[in-house]
């Protein structure tokens, strides 16, 4: 049984289908899988914990996955002196540039929620 495979296809925006074209299976195959009706064999196992970049473990639900360390993009904006091409970025260009990402960020969600 394959616990996390459903939500790391979910997470690459793949549908069953593209995952069972990925790894030369049926669809069929993915579903049960992803329902623990069956599972695959070793070499499937190992084929699959790559594409993802997981451990097998993880896949089967034993371990959790390795996090980033994610860094905080508008405490770094406001702490460090960034350059672009050169220049040294004004506080007021700083803010245009959060409120950029901000934005991409928010639609990429969005985005994200229409696929689902």
């Amino acid at each position: 049984m394959l616990l996390n495979l459903a939500q790391l296809r979910k997470d690459r925006n793949l549908s069953q289908s593209d995952l069972a074209k990925i790894f030369s299976v049926n669809q069929n195959t993915i579903s049960r899988w992803e329902k623990g009706e069956r599972s695959p064999d070793p070499e499937q196992l190992k084929t699959i914990s790559q594409y993802f970049g997981v451990s097998v473990d993880f896949l089967l639900g034993n371990d959790e996955p390795k996090k980033k360390i994610p860094k905080d993009l508008k405490k770094l904006l406001d702490e460090e002196e960034i350059t672009l091409n050169g220049r040294l970025v004004s506080p007021e260009d700083k803010e245009k540039m959060l409120g950029i990402i901000e934005l991409l960020y928010k639609d990429a969600k969005e985005e994200n929620k229409r696929k689902s």
